[in-house]
């Protein structure tokens, strides 16, 4: 089969023949349809700390291929989505667990298309832990920066879906993108003060904050914004909690693959929600298979709003 693979510390990866998996126990193995592109496929592959060779990517779409022995969950022929984080995503077939909470996996119903479910299960399942540990409910009052990415995409709708007023930050060049996912007030980062923005805007402070794209120092100054009781969470690691609880403020640093909702049931969760048109999948950008190294390279310049897809059959 062909897959985006890395075989040697530094390389950026390359299309290369490999073998075809096999499923152990209690695993499907996936013929791949579609794959989605997140900052951690790039950064896994940058950081260099995982085993090699490797396949890039994560999250997928596809139809069962072959079932190992004891398989009952899962039927040759039928459509899933959910993340191969242990054998990667970009690559024609991969191994999904039956029941494994590392890599869960779920069905996909007629009405949801490969690369819309390809995009929902790293980025959504994010959005959905940082909203449930930033208590986003009706009434919050919610800042989100990068509010037009894979993950903000998904946290503007869900957040909206709750009945939040969502504060959305992304360059000028978004607007209209941000105002099609529902942000009730948008703030060009490349045009106006942030920091200065928000709080004219609420002199008493916001609820909680988002932050998907701010180094440590940023994030402090954004903490500013939040009254006494609020909550900011970090998906990039760049919250200090002591700095924060000080000021009477909840801080998160949020990784994805530690949350409640990394699981079959988030992924449902996910599903029924864009079944029932709640949210929508922006899709940004598609490439095909050959040419996922440039899809890897816009999702690490941030040129792209939503998600971006590999089309892989």
């Amino acid at each position: 089969m062909k897959a985006i693979v890395v075989e040697h510390r530094g390389e950026l990866g390359a299309l290369k023949d490999v073998p075809k998996p096999q499923p152990g126990p209690h695993e499907i193995l996936v013929r791949v349809t579609a794959a989605g592109v997140n900052p951690i496929d790039w950064k896994a592959r940058d950081r260099g700390d995982r085993p090699l060779p490797m396949i890039l990517g994560q999250d997928f779409a596809g139809v069962v291929s072959a079932l190992g022995e004891g398989v009952t969950k899962y039927r040759e022929g039928e459509r899933v989505f959910g993340i191969a984080r242990s054998h990667g995503a970009y690559a024609e077939y991969t191994i999904a667990g039956e029941d494994d909470r590392t890599n869960p996996v779920a069905k996909i119903s007629d009405s949801v298309g490969d690369a819309d479910a390809a995009s929902l299960p790293t980025a959504g399942i994010t959005a959905l832990g940082a909203l449930e540990s930033l208590e986003v409910r009706e009434g919050t009052t919610l800042l989100v920066l990068g509010a037009t990415g894979g993950v903000g995409s998904f946290a503007v709708q869900i957040a909206k879906d709750r009945g939040a007023r969502v504060i959305g930050v992304a360059r000028s060049t978004a607007a209209g993108a941000a105002r099609s996912l529902g942000v009730d007030e948008f703030v060009a980062y490349d045009t106006q003060d942030v920091a200065e923005t928000v709080k004219a805007a609420h002199p008493n402070g916001v609820d909680a904050v988002l932050d998907l794209v701010d180094d440590a120092d940023a994030v402090r100054r954004m903490g500013n914004l939040l009254h006494a009781g609020g909550r900011i969470v970090s998906t990039i690691g760049a919250t200090d909690a002591d700095w924060f609880a000080h000021r009477e403020i909840y801080a998160e640093n949020l990784y994805s693959g530690d949350l409640a909702q990394w699981s079959h049931a988030g992924l449902r969760t996910l599903l029924e929600l864009l079944e029932q048109q709640r949210i929508l999948v922006t899709i940004g950008a598609e490439y095909p298979l050959g040419d996922a190294l440039l899809a890897i390279e816009q999702s690490k310049n941030g040129a792209v709003d939503g998600k971006i897809v590999i089309t892989v059959a």
